[in-house]
């Protein structure tokens, strides 16, 4: 197999010894390879890597000096740029001194003298591969963190816009149905990150302003009954199946599923319940039409769906971006009928799929959540995006 062609002259490489002769021969032999830059000794060694310290990749260093020994010189060069690949080149007395080197992780490889000049030249071919992988996974590192800060500083705009505009709504539990959105609308994980924000260099007053044109118009799309009725009652139960059984039947994109457990009862009365899930699963069966049907399954929680992936996120497209686009009104549709669960108690759980084109959704009713409901939802609200753990969780892992 032919070595892959690469430019092992993007980057300098350091050569220090005392012996004139053996610089000499050093530069002679790799010099047509590499871009080779010498020094007589530490000190002289250490200006040289000051001097070219950003071009500098490879650092090559005898092991006996005068002042100072390879090994120290080149913990000096460490602490300067941790980065730079090293290399001890010692006598076969010396082998131990440079074993022990290597074994506390300073150093890359250490090469005998006499050198054995082809196999010399491999090491520093790997080398300077080494130092290129270790620049390469930097800035992708750095990228990373600039994509993840432009997220956070944007993810406290859109908190910002939804304090402002859901503060009088009265619907509790906002965040977690906001964070069920972005769940069906989130692309696979090897997405890149600069995807999720768009590349327009917006300023933070227009993103703003964006977010706030988007929550308004999912505000302003609620229904007004969105919570009403005033409560589901956990004392009149009903059944999961019988409840859903009539938006099962008339839809050819809903069917049910094997029961994969008995699940508990819902609480009612069955008219109230079905106001409050029926709307989500009309919503999903609209979006999917065509590329797939909504298969219900009862589960210990309650309901369990699975549905096609892909219709649902370009749905909600605009709700994962600062695009200026305006959503639809099956997008609303989906976000409010998000809203309406939530706020009557309901939690909505993602399920990991091994088909990624396809999403599990898991939904159930919890008491305490009823009972536990806060006396003031914008409170609620406000300590609910302060603390965005949907954000940390999904982006900086």
């Amino acid at each position: 197999m032919s070595e892959p062609t690469l430019d092992y002259r993007q980057h300098l490489v350091l050569f220090v010894d005392d012996e004139q002769k053996t610089r000499k021969y050093f530069a002679k032999l790799f010099g047509k390879t590499f871009r080779i830059v010498l020094a007589e000794d530490g000190v002289a060694g250490l200006e040289r890597f000051r001097e070219y310290q950003d071009e500098i990749g490879v650092v090559v260093t005898d092991q006996r000096m005068p002042n100072e020994t390879g090994s120290e010189f080149l913990e000096k060069v460490s602490l300067l740029k941790p980065g730079v690949v090293r290399i001890l080149s010692t006598a076969y007395a010396d082998i131990d001194a440079a074993v022990s080197s290597v074994n506390k992780g300073g150093i890359y490889r250490y090469v005998t003298k006499p050198w054995e000049v082809p196999e010399l030249e491999v090491t520093l071919k790997r080398a300077m591969e080494l130092y290129m992988v270790r620049l390469e996974r930097e800035e992708l590192v750095r990228q990373k963190m600039m994509s993840v800060d432009i997220l956070a500083a944007s993810d406290r705009i859109t908190s910002l816009a939804a304090l402002a505009i859901f503060r009088d709504s009265g619907i509790r539990y906002v965040g977690e149905a906001l964070r069920a959105v972005v769940r069906l609308a989130e692309e696979p994980r090897e997405k890149l990150l600069s995807d999720a924000i768009g590349g327009e260099g917006l300023s933070w007053r227009e993103l703003y302003r964006r977010h706030l044109s988007f929550l308004g118009a999912v505000n302003s799309f609620l229904p007004e009954d969105l919570t009403s009725p005033a409560g589901l009652a956990f004392d009149d139960r009903c059944a999961v199946r019988e409840a859903l059984d009539p938006v099962v039947s008339g839809s050819p994109a809903l069917q049910w599923g094997e029961a994969r457990a008995t699940p508990p009862h819902w609480p009612g009365p069955l008219a109230d319940l079905r106001k409050v899930v029926v709307p989500f699963l009309e919503i999903l069966s609209r979006a999917v039409e065509g590329e797939g049907g909504v298969r219900l399954e009862e589960c210990l929680s309650g309901l369990e769906l699975a549905f096609p992936g892909r219709p649902i996120r370009a749905l909600l497209a605009p709700a994962m971006s600062a695009s200026a686009e305006e959503p639809s009104k099956d997008a609303l549709a989906l976000i409010g009928a998000c809203m309406r669960i939530a706020h009557h108690g309901g939690v909505i759980d993602f399920l990991p799929e091994p088909n990624q084109s396809d999403a599990r959704v898991r939904i159930g009713f919890d008491v305490s959540r009823i009972e536990r409901a806060p006396d003031d939802p914008f409170e609620e609200l406000a300590a609910d995006l302060v603390g965005n753990e949907l954000f940390w969780s999904r982006f900086v892992e």
